[in-house]
């Protein structure tokens, strides 16, 4: 499992926990290996195996080092997405104790096409937005995960902060060639941007997340090609861009008075005449619920199936999320 979640090198440094001293059974059997597997009390990774709950019970129990023993640890553990299903009850209530941890998700959706569907996420997304005490994030692009890592070990040590769920993917994306600014990563961390900003005659917006962006890039292009000036919209948290929408909604109907949500202010800059397509390798209610923030007419896409093992392209057009669709989408939400 070290392996197929790449943990490999972070082993072979950091060595395996374990509450004695032992060797390396490869090496003292002469057997060529590229893992170091020796244990010893002061290794940092704890190796589980297929046992999610397990991973979740403990990480629950890592989390609390501070209530127990009066010391704050910051237990990351690793999964495959789609097996957060598994370890579901130990996680809710590790959140439900108040278990500050980081979970690192990888690979989700049906972006890993040809293992076919034992190995396919699509409500994972839910779960992290519905999931209390748990922050959910899934970046596209490398400095973004950065910010967000470095956000979340603080939101994992502050009094009023919880744990995280980080949703990444395995697909390798061409990264971009840029200086984040403090205002960009302040958006990253409230969970959107606009990658290419709409202005006064956007007829159509692209808003996508994670391991699709290089879909939502191309068809955001191939639309330009007739459209003027056609915005793409970076998602990186739909459950902090939902949350934050909702305590601004619930604060105005209490008559309170404060600044609008962050998808406010982003989907201001949208005319209220455009259209909006939405992308997700995940289940497309993630990302559907954005139309109803200034009333945008929305398409949504992602996946609403799984089990088929293809090559990764024909997957995605099997599951309606590939360029091709993204541009029919923006399409038809134009006529409408």
């Amino acid at each position: 499992m070290t392996v197929s979640t790449n943990l490999a090198g972070w082993v072979n440094r950091r060595g395996i926990f374990h509450s004695s001293e032992r060797t390396d059974t490869f090496q003292d059997e002469k057997v060529a290996s590229p893992q170091k597997w020796r244990m010893a009390p002061t290794g940092q990774h704890i190796e589980l195996g297929i046992a999610e709950h397990n991973l979740f019970l403990l990480l629950g129990q890592l989390g609390l080092a501070d209530a127990f023993w009066g010391e704050r640890l910051l237990p990351i553990g690793t999964v495959y997405d789609p097996f957060i299903n598994r370890g579901l009850d130990a996680l809710i209530y590790a959140c439900y104790q108040g278990a500050r941890f980081m979970i690192v998700a990888t690979p989700s959706g049906v972006t890993l096409a040809p293992e076919g569907g034992a190995h396919q996420s699509i409500n994972t997304p839910l779960i992290g937005m519905a999931q209390d005490g748990l922050h959910y994030f899934e970046p596209a692009f490398a400095d973004e995960l950065a910010v967000i890592m470095t956000h979340s070990f603080a939101h994992m040590q502050a009094d009023d902060g919880g744990s995280v769920y980080l949703r990444l993917s395995t697909r390798g994306l061409e990264q971009p060639t840029r200086t984040l600014t403090a205002e960009a990563e302040a958006a990253i961390i409230a969970g959107g941007y606009w990658l290419r900003p709409p202005s006064a005659n956007t007829q159509v917006a692209i808003a996508y997340c994670g391991a699709l962006a290089p879909e939502a890039v191309e068809a955001t292009h191939r639309l330009a090609e007739r459209l003027p000036n056609v915005a793409l919209l970076s998602i990186t948290s739909p459950d902090r861009l939902h949350a934050g929408w909702l305590e601004a909604r619930r604060a105005a109907a209490d008559g309170a008075t404060r600044a609008p949500s962050h998808i406010d202010t982003l989907l201001s800059a949208l005319p209220a005449g455009a259209g909006l397509v939405t992308v997700i390798d995940g289940h497309p209610a993630t990302l559907s619920w954005l139309g109803g923030v200034a009333r945008h007419a929305v398409h949504p896409l992602g996946a609403e199936r799984f089990g088929q093992s293809a090559d990764l392209q024909d997957l995605y057009r099997v599951q309606r999320i590939d360029a091709d669709h993204i541009v029919r989408a923006a399409r038809a939400v134009i006529q409408h």
